[in-house]
């Protein structure tokens, strides 16, 4: 039996069966289906969220949200570093760093200085 000669059996089978079972001859797209609804697109436009507010998710603290707007921080001055002049032929500047390069800190050498953690500061350090 040649396969196409199958296949017909095979659906005059499904067929036979009832009315349940989908075969290319009975069966409808979606889009033609009676059940489809159409949305319309003023709809679909007001749900984008592409076009929402962006800040619809900010959170507020629970003065803002009272109406009590925090004060106006300024900005702290910045603080120059130390500069010192080494000696010799060439004089060469020199900054003096108030916290330790990476390097020695990832060195861990007992002559790094830490600041002082959450332990230090319980301590009273």
């Amino acid at each position: 039996m040649d396969p196409r000669a199958r296949a017909d059996a095979a659906l005059a089978r499904a067929r036979a069966r009832g009315g349940h079972v989908v075969t290319p001859d009975n069966m409808t797209s979606p889009m033609d289906s009676s059940a489809t609804q159409q949305i319309p697109r003023t709809v679909v436009e007001a749900v984008d969220p592409r076009t929402a507010d962006p800040e619809t998710t900010m959170v507020l603290s629970a003065r803002t949200a009272a109406g009590q707007f925090p004060d106006q921080t300024t900005p702290l001055p910045r603080v120059e570093p130390e500069q010192r002049v080494a000696p010799g032929p060439i004089p060469t500047v020199q900054q003096v760093a108030s916290r330790p390069s990476l390097s020695q800190r990832l060195s861990g050498g007992p002559d790094q200085q830490r600041p002082p953690g959450l332990a230090g500061r319980l301590g009273g350090e």
